[in-house]
């Protein structure tokens, strides 16, 4: 199933999340940025992401679509460190 982080623009930073996950990624130059900071924790290439649709009824929202699959064992293990 591809994973699909929401990028959003919030206090003069875009703030990167995936649902069902804690970790986020920010960043202050743009949301492609904080959408390829957030792949790389969530150990997923940053390169295969897709920008996929932007929410013109609530400004600053971007969606990015990577075509891999979240290794949720992974994430479980990182939670508990």
């Amino acid at each position: 199933m591809p994973v699909e982080i929401r990028t959003r623009f919030t206090g003069m930073t875009y703030v990167a999340t995936v649902r069902g996950e804690k970790r986020t990624a920010s960043n202050t130059i743009g949301a492609r940025w904080a959408a390829e900071a957030l792949a790389r924790k969530l150990e997923l290439d940053p390169s295969l992401l897709r920008e996929s649709q932007r929410d013109l009824l609530r400004s600053g929202v971007e969606l990015f679509v990577h075509p891999g699959q979240l290794n949720r064992h992974l994430a479980r293990r990182e939670n508990r460190t």
